[in-house]
């Protein structure tokens, strides 16, 4: 069994990891909608009227998946489809005032979540966890104090 420089497995490492993701996720207050669903009602938030295909990229998601969380919202009143002005073969999407109400819900329960689980931890050691994070969620941004910038493997510069 390979074993990180840490003294750990990557399966030990990896149990770690959803322990934290299931800890995370049952905290957020808003079960009625899942986490997939609130990050989408949190980009809305911040970019509302965007196309089904814009909306893939910005949630890392496949068509399909983002087709079946729009589909959701839709149902539960917190989306509305409508024909761009512009152009009238496209279809945006844009949030209801009780789908701003549940996106604000969404956000305030899961930073309320992630200041529950960490509060135990030393500021310093929660900011190095956050720059950890970032730099293997977004290996090309530089973390503070880190001048170099990675490069996905196989990403056309």
């Amino acid at each position: 069994m390979e074993v990180l420089s840490s003294g750990i497995s990557p399966a030990e490492l990896y149990e770690k990891i959803e322990q934290v993701y299931r800890l995370l996720s049952g905290k957020v207050a808003s079960r009625s909608i899942g986490s997939g669903q609130g990050r989408l009602l949190q980009l809305l938030a911040e970019k509302d009227g965007v196309s089904q295909a814009e909306l893939v990229p910005m949630l890392g998601v496949s068509p399909s998946t983002a087709s079946e969380l729009t589909d959701k919202l839709l149902a539960g009143g917190l989306i509305v489809r409508e024909k761009s002005p512009e152009d009238k073969r496209k279809v945006l999407i844009y949030l209801t005032e009780s789908g701003r109400a549940a996106a604000e819900d969404f956000r305030k329960s899961s930073a309320e979540a992630l200041q529950d689980a960490f509060s135990s931890l030393p500021a310093d050691m929660q900011q190095s966890l956050y720059d950890a994070l970032r730099q293997i969620a977004e290996p090309d941004v530089p973390v503070r104090g880190n001048t170099s910038v990675m490069i996905r493997p196989g990403k056309r510069i």
